[in-house]
């Protein structure tokens, strides 16, 4: 589900525990800085952080900056999205601050908590507004910029260790790994 809802091909065929798997390895080689490579500038960067964070705050639980979200997508855009799909969202960004400067004068990174909110959720009201549009003229909600910036906060912050730990209260996920078991084709049938 996570993959056909934001059009990342690379996961396609994948189930939801690889897709998970595949989010926790993302995590472990950002932090270790292995092959990095970076998608975003420092501004992108902070304004990723930003809209993140609005739209997973901390509370109770981790936020996305406690979940090190910006890494996890930093590393998405620069190794796994298509050019044209890494393209897409940093013009989203440029888009982002361009409605930021046309309401308040500043770039999204300076405006107040309510304002990244106010804007993010007009922005969202759009996202929803192509998912609802009954013409696929009116635009694919999947290709949205917005809607990728959104699966990956969501993807990267529930796959990090921070938020298994402390949000879901499981880490690492149930379930197992047997490289070596046997197969018998008469257990999956029920046959004996």
């Amino acid at each position: 589900m996570l993959a056909a809802g934001a059009g990342l091909r690379c996961l396609d065929g994948l189930g939801a525990e690889e897709i998970i798997r595949f989010g926790e390895l993302l995590h472990a080689s950002a932090a270790e800085g292995r092959g990095v490579r970076s998608a975003l500038n420092a501004h992108q960067s902070a304004a990723v952080t930003a809209a993140a964070e609005r739209i997973l705050p901390a509370s109770d639980t981790p936020g996305a900056t406690d979940a090190n979200v910006t890494a996890f997508i930093d590393r998405m855009l620069a190794d796994w999205y298509t050019p044209a799909e890494r393209d897409r969202l940093l013009a989203g960004l440029t888009d982002l601050d361009a409605r930021s400067r046309a309401l308040r004068g500043r770039d999204f990174v300076a405006l107040s908590e309510a304002d990244q909110v106010a804007l993010l959720t007009a922005i969202d009201d759009e996202v929803t507004a192509l998912w609802r549009a009954p013409s696929p003229a009116a635009g694919n909600a999947n290709d949205h910029w917005f809607s990728m910036l959104k699966f990956l906060t969501v993807w990267g912050y529930f796959t990090s260790e921070v938020a298994m730990r402390r949000t879901l209260g499981e880490y690492p996920l149930p379930g197992r790994y047997v490289s070596c078991a046997s197969y018998d084709p008469r257990a999956r049938s029920g046959r004996s």
